[in-house]
């Protein structure tokens, strides 16, 4: 009983068993996100050093040597100064870009949060696939032994014998067939999620569960929350502030200077000076943007609405059906009314239906995930 609580206290630690679990850890550990948060903090600290004064310069000047030494030495200092507001747009630049990383981030984590997510859904479809793959097989070897207690060694319907074999075999090649899909799905996750390939992952619980919204709602909420957008405008802002330096920059900036000139033999004296400088010498399209999100959520929404509905066709429709006829098949075999043609042909139709409804519902989490991502966060 200890030894079982351990076991089941270590599958509970590992993530995998959600989607949330994976989540969790890909924001922490994933490179990319971290990539993104430096990007962030280097473009914060520009912030600081935008719209101040330059460092002044100290001069130090020699002038007339000759062979009888230095005629003057000069110590000096000069300043630059920025005139017409040049350095309230230095900072608005700053915090501009600095806004613009910050949006970049969060869209990288939601474009990640997305292919998490869709990854989890196809690592779920590749466990439950082996789940029915392993089932299918125990029925095979089922019937299987069925026939060898009843048939023995004789040469009666030997056939049956031989092709329940070879369904048997089949079916353990598609046990081991799906086993290897799920350990590829498995460590296609822990690669997305920043863990090495073959680190242990708990075994899923089932696939995320999709909530109905309605199209005008995810549009919305695209429009408020989507990354991109926010971006757009922080790019746009940036931008017009650029233009506005860059048209200032017709304008001429001030260096002030003074210098403390010694001349041997004579008084020192000083310089002032101030000099200017003589300069010889982009629009947003957020409506489109958002036009064009909301045309990609249009395209998921009515994805995701049609596999809503399609995998409840399904569920209650052909599933049930396709149970039944396996059980009513076996049923016959057993009392020998049936032959054993119609129960293999009724186990391929529940597995068709049961491997399609998979696939069906693997689809429908990477929609609703994409649907997500450009939603800017959870529905």
């Amino acid at each position: 009983m200890l030894w079982l609580s351990s076991a089941a206290a270590a599958e509970q630690t590992l993530p995998g068993a959600t989607a949330e679990s994976v989540v969790a850890i890909a924001k922490r550990l994933n490179p990319t996100v971290a990539a993104a948060a430096l990007d962030f903090d280097a473009a914060v600290h520009k912030i600081g050093t935008a719209g101040v004064l330059a460092d002044p310069s100290l001069n130090l000047e020699a002038w007339d040597v000759n062979r009888l030494g230095v005629g003057q030495r000069r110590f000096g200092l000069e300043q630059e100064v920025k005139l017409w507001g040049k350095y309230g747009l230095e900072r608005n630049i700053a915090q501009a870009d600095a806004d613009a990383a910050k949006f970049q981030g969060r869209a990288t984590v939601i474009d990640l949060v997305a292919q998490v997510i869709a990854a989890h859904g196809e690592y779920n479809g590749a466990y439950e696939a082996v789940g029915i793959s392993v089932e299918i097989k125990r029925r095979y070897d089922e019937i299987l032994g069925l026939l060898r207690s009843r048939y023995g060694t004789t040469a009666v319907d030997q056939q049956d014998v031989i092709r329940a074999e070879i369904e048997a075999a089949t079916a353990e090649g598609d046990v081991v067939r799906r086993q290897g899909e799920q350990k590829s799905a498995a460590a296609r996750l822990n690669a997305l999620i920043g863990r090495p390939s073959l680190a242990p992952l708990a075994s899923p619980t089932g696939f995320r569960a999709v909530k109905p919204i309605s199209l005008t709602q995810v549009q919305a909420l695209a429009r408020s929350a989507n990354p991109m957008l926010a971006l757009a405008g922080a790019q746009s802002n940036s931008a017009a502030q650029i233009k506005s330096l860059t048209d200032l920059n017709y304008y001429p900036d001030l260096t002030l200077g003074a210098r403390y000139v010694q001349r041997p033999g004579t008084e020192d004296t000083g310089e002032f000076m101030a000099k200017f400088n003589v300069p010889l010498h982009y629009e947003a399209r957020n409506e489109a943007l958002r036009l064009r999100i909301d045309g990609q959520i249009a395209d998921a929404w009515f994805s995701v609405d049609a596999l809503r509905k399609v995998v409840q066709i399904y569920a209650t429709r052909q599933l049930p059906p396709a149970r039944s006829s396996v059980d009513n098949a076996r049923n016959g075999f057993q009392a020998g009314t049936s032959d054993l043609s119609a129960v293999f042909e009724s186990e391929r139709r529940l597995r068709a239906v049961q491997l399609d409804l998979l696939k069906l519902k693997v689809e429908l989490q990477a929609k609703h995930a994409e649907m997500e991502r450009l939603a800017g966060g959870s529905l």
